[in-house]
């Protein structure tokens, strides 16, 4: 299918918006960790509207340019709003790749893709959130640690966004919104340098597409 210019261009123009506002709010006093989390939440819950105006090819085109302009930012040392927080981690540069691994998977459920995109978008930067606030239970992963928190309000996230999809579609599945919220949680929980970002969406489609029926 030929690539539209003006969907492409237009949601590019608002990414590219979305991350120069994150760089003047760096600029103004808020700290990196904050920054990114805003990118984090508004990229990936505005990727949840992708199904209902571009073609899987467009999403292609798109991961593929802001993977490339995520990982050139990161060697140049620009783009501090995104790339400046005290850990390593890979999460920004395969925040695109692996929405975009959802997007072929379950392109053909759009319920199933927006509700991996917005887990994305909630679950991860609330267990996140809370994780850094109440770490005392907690456990090491590479480039990092994970906390019983953290894991409690990923499962709680996941699990309230997985109910909401499941009773919009007419399926009263709430058992099967607890499996996908604790395989989610256990795939967040093992995982580091930000490779969540990468995995969880793809898994939370093809859950969200086998279990929640979307």
């Amino acid at each position: 299918m030929p690539v539209r210019v003006f969907p492409v261009l237009g949601t590019t123009i608002a990414l590219f918006g979305l991350f120069a506002l994150a760089e003047l709010a760096r600029r103004r006093g808020l700290k990196a960790e904050t920054t990114r989390r805003f990118v984090h939440v508004v990229g990936a819950g505005t990727t949840a509207l992708f199904p209902f105006y571009l073609h899987l090819s467009e999403v292609v085109v798109l991961a593929v340019a802001f993977t490339l302009f995520l990982g050139w930012t990161r060697v140049r040392g620009s783009l501090k709003s995104v790339h400046a927080v005290d850990r390593p981690t890979l999460g920004a540069i395969v925040f695109p790749i692996g929405l975009l691994l959802a997007a072929i998977a379950v392109w053909s459920h759009p319920a199933a893709f927006s509700f991996a995109a917005l887990v994305l978008a909630f679950a991860d930067p609330a267990a996140s959130l809370v994780g850094k606030r109440l770490n005392r239970l907690s456990w090491p992963v590479p480039g990092g640690r994970k906390s019983v928190s953290g894991s409690l309000t990923f499962f709680a996230t996941a699990f309230v966004i997985g109910t909401a999809f499941a009773s919009a579609a007419g399926i009263g599945a709430v058992p099967a919104a607890v499996a996908v919220a604790a395989v989610l949680t256990v795939v967040e929980a093992t995982l580091g340098f930000g490779l969540d970002n990468l995995v969880i969406p793809l898994v939370a489609g093809l859950l969200g597409e086998q279990w929640l029926s979307l």
